[in-house]
């Protein structure tokens, strides 16, 4: 599809995790799952290609640690723009224009000033640096998530608007006894609104600890804004077992969460760390019955 801005439709299902369903198919643990755009490209394509067939209408590229800064680490910031054009290339080979394709860009992974090293006018060289990639690759929307700071998500934010694209936010809130927040101790509604303020087309939540801590997030949200929301959770705590990292929360039990979803007449859905692609199946099924 092309990157000629679009108008997003009212209701779309978007795809689950892609790190956590690498893992589950053989990635080593601490392994850059990016990586697997130059190395493994089929792999990542089959898991594009299993959650289309379970009903996803949104698949995220394989980019979400593509920033020059997370790719540093494992000293690959000098394939940053053969990673992130492979990432889309393998989603649109998948997708065969069939879905949309979101451009996937997390956090940069280390803090900005005062916290950090990194200054806001660096933070926001390496954003551009990423999504101007992603757009020119062929993306039809930039997805920023998993944003545990307001300040670094409205970097990101303004890097994106220099694009003629949809852009959506989300953060990853905890439900605390002061209510949501996320680590950084930003607050729902008041993230929620300067998001909407300075110029994103979708707004949400992603991450977390589970659909539970969801399900309080989610209203807060919707009533915070006239955007359209996208909410994403994980499929609970994981847990270590035989070697392996194992999420709590089944298919099944999703279903509660995807009907309250509905109830709250949130627009896009979709899941984070932990889900497969028999959690979107059940969504879809489950959403087609009601």
């Amino acid at each position: 599809m092309s990157n000629k801005k679009i108008k997003l439709p009212e209701f779309l299902f978007f795809d689950g995790a892609m790190g956590t369903e690498l893992q589950r198919r053989g990635l080593p643990p601490g392994t850059p799952p990016e990586i697997l755009n130059l190395e493994n490209p089929s792999l990542v394509e089959e898991v594009h290609k299993d959650y289309i067939k379970a009903g996803s209408m949104v698949i995220e590229t394989n980019t979400f640690g593509g920033n020059r800064v997370r790719l540093q680490r494992a000293g690959l910031e000098e394939k940053i723009k053969e990673i992130n054009e492979k990432g889309v290339e393998i989603a649109q080979k998948a997708s065969e224009g069939k879905v949309l394709i979101a451009g996937s860009v997390g956090p940069l992974g280390e803090l900005i000033e005062p916290y950090g090293d990194i200054s806001e006018e660096e933070a926001e060289e390496f954003f551009t640096e990423q999504i101007e990639i992603l757009v020119n690759s062929g993306v039809d929307l930039i997805l920023i998530e998993t944003m545990i700071s307001l300040n670094e998500a409205l970097i990101a934010l303004k890097s994106a608007k220099k694009f003629d694209i949809p852009v959506g936010v989300t953060m990853s809130f905890e439900w605390t006894e002061k209510g949501g927040r996320t680590p950084f101790g930003d607050e729902v509604e008041y993230s929620i609104k300067k998001l909407e303020e300075n110029g994103a087309d979708f707004v949400g939540s992603n991450c977390g600890k589970g659909f539970e801590d969801m399900l309080k997030i989610a209203p807060i949200i919707r009533r915070s804004t006239r955007l359209p929301v996208l909410i994403q959770p994980n499929a609970g705590i994981p847990r270590w077992e035989n070697g392996k990292l194992l999420y709590p929360e089944s298919p099944e039990k999703f279903k509660t969460f995807v009907d309250e979803m509905i109830k709250l007449k949130i627009n896009f859905i979709g899941g984070c760390c932990g889900t497969t692609p028999k959690h979107i199946e059940v969504f879809k099924e489950f959403y087609l019955k009601k």
